[in-house]
């Protein structure tokens, strides 16, 4: 007879099964699990070196598919001044009306150095205002000059400051209303005698600063211009104001400002410069 231990049978087979069974299913969801998180999880490289960042769940990826990116307007006046929001300046037609209806207004925005977010472009030179080719056909000879005829020629005037002018940047007004004005400013000024610098030559004997705005007043709309006569230094030696008015409304003023309104402030702005120049001594 052989004697040995014996393994003591264990009450009830179902509970055993039952265990082995939950073990094995915990074995596996944990395996899955580490497979999804390796999928999941995007390498980065800091440093030199290759680092996992934090790992993204399912979750995760549904609630960034479910969430609404914010919507973000782009700054159509970057590089200027704001008007009440730094993110999202409106143009200063809309938003600055009140204190602008008065000549002395603007005359105080000028003072503080209040620069609008619409500022023009210096003025170009007037078309065909260029020399001509010195180009000669190839099939003709080129023509030659006697001395008699060089010694008609009138002298070359010694390039110096005087009679010279040059224009900033015109503030407050938008590109549709600045086009003519410049245009017809830089016919008006030539027509006088005037030599037109471009805005970043210091040679210039006078300098003109223009802030111009418009607002709606009682049924129509009012364009006030106010131009500052500096020296070549930038020190103001007077100053150029008015207004005009004429028909329209809606909610951009300068949508009802004629390119003729701004030709004819261009003239008055220049026909008062001339005299305040030819009022001065020497």
């Amino acid at each position: 007879m052989r004697h040995g231990k014996t393994m003591p049978a264990i009450a009830g087979g179902t509970p055993f099964r039952a265990i082995t069974l939950a073990l094995s299913l915990s074995l596996t969801l944990a395996l899955c699990a580490c497979n999804t998180t390796d999928a999941l999880t995007p390498q980065v490289d800091v440093g030199g070196g290759m680092q996992p960042s934090n790992p993204v769940t399912q979750a995760d990826t549904e609630r960034m598919a479910s969430s609404q990116q914010p919507a973000y307007r782009s700054n159509a006046y970057a590089g200027s001044s704001n008007y009440g929001n730094d993110q999202f300046p409106e143009p200063p037609s809309r938003n600055r009306r009140g204190p602008q209806n008065s000549l002395e207004a603007q005359a105080r925005a000028i003072e503080a150095g209040n620069e609008s977010q619409v500022a023009s472009a210096p003025l170009d030179p007037l078309p065909g205002t260029a020399p001509a080719s010195t180009e000669t056909p190839a099939n003709n000879p080129p023509q030659t000059q006697s001395a008699p005829m060089q010694a008609n020629l009138p002298p070359t005037r010694a390039n110096t400051t005087a009679e010279t002018i040059r224009f900033l940047p015109i503030i407050g007004a938008p590109v549709q209303a600045v086009t003519p004005l410049s245009r017809q400013l830089g016919m008006r000024a030539r027509a006088a005698g005037l030599t037109i610098k471009s805005s970043g030559d210091n040679s210039s004997e006078h300098i003109l600063k223009g802030y111009l705005s418009a607002f709606p007043d009682g049924g129509g709309i009012t364009v006030v211009y106010v131009w500052d006569i500096l020296d070549s230094g930038g020190n103001r030696l007077n100053r150029i104001q008015g207004q005009q008015k004429v028909p329209g409304g809606g909610t951009d003023p300068w949508a009802s400002v004629p390119a003729a309104t701004m030709e004819t402030i261009a003239g008055e702005t220049i026909d008062a410069y001339m005299e305040w120049r030819h009022a001065q001594p020497g």
